[in-house]
């Protein structure tokens, strides 16, 4: 069976997009207003190359916005909790074993005025 990479992101996508309350992106326009969210990265291991093909993928989200103080960005990250974690997510190409939220992270940017959220999900795939 083919790699579950793309067929990964596209589900992701569409989860976030339909239960999260602002625009998530996988390439962020330059005039993009904020808040939104954004597909940062991925990267992949092989669980066990011998035994199968399960693949423990951590994937980065960020979110951003310029709302006063941390609200809104915990807020939103409260809602891709909600949206991912141990939750079922199919796919077209492989499955999704299980899906968690690993880390949640928020910081000032030297802006003084934006705040960034951190998400990572780390995911086990087989294909």
């Amino acid at each position: 069976m083919a790699d579950p990479s793309f067929a990964l992101q596209v589900a992701l996508f569409d989860r976030l997009a339909a239960e999260v309350s602002c625009p998530i992106y996988d390439s962020v326009p330059m005039d993009a207003p904020f808040p939104y969210v954004s597909l940062d990265y991925e990267i992949s291991n092989n669980d066990d190359p011998l035994a199968s093909r399960r693949d423990i993928r951590l994937f980065y989200l960020s979110v951003w916005s310029d709302f006063k103080g941390q609200e809104e960005v915990k807020r939103l990250m409260a809602e891709i909790d909600a949206a991912t974690h141990e939750r079922p997510l199919p796919l077209t190409t492989g499955r999704v074993v299980s899906i968690r939220v690993d880390r949640k992270q928020t910081n000032r940017e030297p802006d003084g005025v934006t705040y960034q959220g951190s998400v990572t999900l780390r995911i086990i795939t087989q294909h």
